[in-house]
């Protein structure tokens, strides 16, 4: 008998010990127990920049209106695409440290985005005037190399309905970002905060304007040639492709199947300039490249009625001259050309001769200019 209630005795004891464990458990809710901490949430929080511009500066609250987030898988599926503009975000979006919240599982995602100036977004851009860099609908299997950026043309011939191209930006570095899951906390410790994973998407500008401006040696006396004007219908103007720009790809390089585009004015209009009449013309173009290879360069076209010549100036050549305005820095010219967006060259004519004289180029807020000579090339 002895043994036996020895034995029961011990019973007891670890029923008891066992029950006290149990109501002191995570896994029984009980009102006067604290919560149990569980595994915190991993998320990712997106921002963009726009610093790949002469200045250096971060101009993307200033410039875009409207950008769309786009996350692939390691093997280039989108698993997400997001959009938010100026207007859908009520300004937001312009102000500095904008950011696009996610929340994925884990693995390794690959980060691109697409920004414009339209402010209500890329559908409603769609409905105004002008040439259109338009996008490819997504769905269920959409690969990264699938998205292209097709810009309007006809049979290669850019029509820009009098508007400049709306400006684009695409990544200029893509970004790859992994997600793990954050540890479980041991018993009893406190609740963890969530994990945020900070990502930013630099973008570079695609899309670049160019003002023209014509002149010529005029004949006559002072008096008349202070009065003579010179009209758009004088000159044919327009910049070609050697190369194909109609389509580009999330990093803005034209894909192989990207054809030879023309640009023409998208506004001319008569003018004065050093106190004679003059020729403005506007043009706005897709992304510039130079080549080690002269003839892939774009070439500025300018067809002189009143002699029938027509003058074909090297584009990157003449534009990546421009980067001495911005002394100290050792950017390359692909460089420059990438982060340069708004030019302006001059050019004077001496028709009578059949040549033209001297360019003048002209960039940046404190309008650095250099002239170069007919005789300098």
């Amino acid at each position: 008998m002895k043994l036996f209630f020895d034995i029961r005795n011990v019973c007891r004891a670890s029923l008891m010990a066992a029950a006290t464990a149990t109501l002191c458990s995570c896994s029984l809710m009980h009102d006067d127990l604290p919560d149990c901490a569980t595994r915190p949430q991993t998320r990712t929080n997106v921002s963009f920049v726009y610093d790949y511009n002469t200045a250096g500066e971060d101009k993307f609250p200033e410039s875009v209106g409207s950008v769309t987030l786009y996350v692939f898988d390691e093997n280039g599926s989108l698993v997400r695409e997001i959009e938010h503009s100026a207007s859908s975000t009520g300004g937001s979006l312009n102000q500095p440290g904008f950011s696009v919240d996610l929340d994925l599982p884990a693995g390794t995602y690959q980060l691109y985005a697409a920004a414009q100036e339209s402010a209500d977004g890329y559908a409603a851009s769609l409905e105004t005037p002008g040439a259109k860099f338009r996008r490819p609908a997504t769905a269920e299997g959409f690969m990264a190399s699938d998205m292209v950026f097709s810009l309007d043309h006809n049979a290669g011939t850019v029509e820009h309905q009098q508007m400049p191209l709306e400006h684009l930006w695409l990544t200029h570095i893509p970004q790859i970002l992994t997600v793990t899951e954050a540890p479980m906390p041991a018993e009893g410790d406190p609740q963890p905060a969530d994990v945020i994973i900070q990502a930013t998407v630099p973008l570079q500008r695609v899309t670049n304007n160019i003002h023209l401006t014509l002149t010529r040696d005029l004949t006559g006396t002072p008096a008349t040639r202070a009065a003579e004007t010179l009209s758009p219908a004088d000159y044919d103007i327009w910049i070609s492709t050697a190369t194909g720009r109609d389509r580009l790809d999330l990093v803005g390089n034209p894909t192989q199947d990207a054809t030879t585009l023309t640009f023409t004015p998208h506004a001319t209009q008569s003018a004065t300039a050093n106190g004679q009449g003059a020729v403005e013309a506007d043009l706005s173009v897709s992304r510039l490249f130079t080549d080690s290879d002269a003839a892939r360069h774009d070439k500025l076209c300018i067809r002189a009625k009143l002699s029938g010549e027509v003058f074909e100036f090297d584009l990157p050549s003449l534009l990546t001259q421009c980067s001495a305005a911005y002394p100290g820095n050792n950017w390359s010219e692909q460089e420059f050309l990438d982060r340069e967006y708004d030019y302006n060259i001059a050019v004077h004519f001496d028709e009578r001769d059949m040549r033209w004289k001297f360019v003048e180029l002209s960039v940046g807020i404190l309008k650095w200019h250099k002239r170069i000579q007919n005789a300098d090339l």
